[in-house]
């Protein structure tokens, strides 16, 4: 059965695929046969220069398509999209991923984090303040003073270590800026 089957069939083609005849037509008309915009098709002729204009502004529809086609199975043009789709892939689970992880409470905001910070340092600033009255008894002028020394020295190193840090941490960012 397969062999009848071998004998060669002529196939009549438009007068637009015989030899010497060529199919112009304008970019909304190429662009209807090859299912895409008016404007992909400026692109993919003027900017990546995947079709060819012709002078008088026109595309030889089969040229166009045979290109076309070649560029869309290009594997160098595949491999670069396959890679980014693995990028967008790759930094949507790890967007998801840290998500997760902040809904589980494992994770927390860096502002969340500073805001608890100044609150509690503020509650233990105001606390220290208030220590000198409290803690010497009444009219006891020499301890109060001596706690009054404490409380303004620890009060003093926390400054200087929150100083520090902020500039360490200014350092960091202008050599991250570079």
């Amino acid at each position: 059965m397969l062999a009848y089957m071998a004998e060669t069939a002529t196939i009549k083609r438009p007068k637009s695929h015989r030899r010497g005849a060529q199919a112009t037509v304008s970019a909304t008309q190429l662009g209807y046969h090859l299912d895409l915009s008016r404007q992909r098709i400026a692109v993919l002729a003027d900017v990546e220069h995947v079709i060819v204009r012709l002078p008088n502004g026109l595309f030889d529809q089969d040229d166009a398509r045979l290109r076309y086609l070649r560029w869309l199975r290009d594997p160098e043009r595949r491999s670069a999209r396959t890679q980014a789709d693995a990028d967008f892939v790759k930094a949507k689970t790890e967007m998801l991923q840290l998500k997760l992880a902040e809904k589980r409470s494992e994770l927390v905001r860096q502002s969340d984090v500073d805001a608890l910070i100044d609150e509690l340092v503020g509650i233990t600033l105001t606390a220290m303040s208030s220590m000198p009255a409290r803690c010497a008894p009444r009219g006891d002028l020499a301890t109060r003073r001596c706690i009054e020394q404490v409380v303004f020295e620890v009060r003093t190193e926390i400054a200087n270590t929150a100083r520090r840090k902020a500039g360490n941490r200014r350092s960091i960012y202008r050599a991250n800026k570079r």
